[in-house]
């Protein structure tokens, strides 16, 4: 079974292949756009998701992938090891899944009959609710992918 670091990146492509399928679909304007980002948003999300999951059990080094899906978030990761601290990079993650854009692409996204979709963080009233575009999750593809690239580079020096 392939490495946690290799299925983040298989996520990722995945991901990015979904973008280019959107944006392509957006382009042409054969569908609403609405209908467009709800059929893509979706598993875009969810392959972002993914990626994230599988890097956070780099960070936390499991080497050997789990049975099922990779966590979702740090406080779903197993605790360390007696005697080990987490690496500082979980505490970054952990900032960003509670206040920034890791918050935003964790976060579900709702779809009622007949509204429009609507993005619900805590604190935010009804009017100000709006799911992400396709700009906005290429952000969180981009985001991710430097992030994963950074922190590689310094898990690499230990």
């Amino acid at each position: 079974m392939p490495q946690p670091r290799g299925q983040a990146n298989q996520a990722l492509y995945r991901a990015r292949i979904l973008l280019q399928g959107w944006e392509l679909s957006l382009a042409r304007r054969t569908h609403a756009a609405e209908a467009v980002d709800r059929a893509y948003r979706p598993a875009v999300q969810a392959a972002l998701r993914e990626a994230y999951g599988w890097f956070l059990m780099t960070v936390a080094g499991i080497e050997d992938s789990l049975e099922g899906d990779p966590p979702r978030c740090c406080a779903d990761l197993p605790a360390p090891e007696t005697g080990l601290a987490p690496a500082p990079e979980l505490h970054e993650f952990e900032g960003l899944e509670r206040d920034g854009w890791l918050a935003q692409m964790l976060a579900d996204y709702r779809f009622e009959p007949g509204s429009s979709p609507a993005y619900g963080p805590p604190g935010l009233l009804g009017s100000d609710r709006q799911a992400p575009g396709h700009a906005l999750v290429a952000r969180w593809a981009d985001r991710l992918q430097v992030t994963m690239a950074r922190m590689d580079d310094s898990l690499s020096e230990c």
